[in-house]
């Protein structure tokens, strides 16, 4: 009965998450800063983040919200996917929407207001 309990309550975790988006770039010097910066500027909050590198590709997954823990706008994510490009970064789950079950994962981290930092430089290639 414990086991479910602790299950429980990390399905409930999870779902409280937010949105999942899904990043898939050629890894570089700087990308995880420069995503975070684009997140920051854009009001959103990482709630927590699965960070791989597979073959010389970056392949992340953040769970984001509002600053105040509420739904992402569907206007500030179509701003983070013109500036990211919209090949390079999905949105797999919206958390608010629908719990998702608990799964294995590589890393995790919790970020909170830990990205406070000046402005880096673009993520796109001028």
């Amino acid at each position: 009965m414990l086991c479910n309990a602790l299950l429980e309550a990390a399905i409930e975790r999870r779902a409280s998450d937010g949105l999942e988006l899904e990043l898939c770039i050629e890894d570089r010097v700087g990308l995880l800063s420069d995503i975070t910066r684009i997140f920051r500027e854009n009001r959103l909050a990482i709630q927590r983040a699965e960070i791989s590198t597979k073959s010389g590709n970056a392949v992340d997954t953040f769970y984001v919200t509002d600053l105040t823990r509420n739904h992402v706008d569907p206007g500030t994510v179509d701003s983070i996917k013109q500036e990211i490009g919209q090949t390079i970064l999905q949105i797999k789950h919206n958390s608010h929407q629908s719990p998702k079950p608990a799964q294995e994962t590589t890393m995790s981290f919790m970020f909170g207001n830990f990205f406070k930092y000046p402005r880096l430089q673009k993520l796109k290639a001028k």
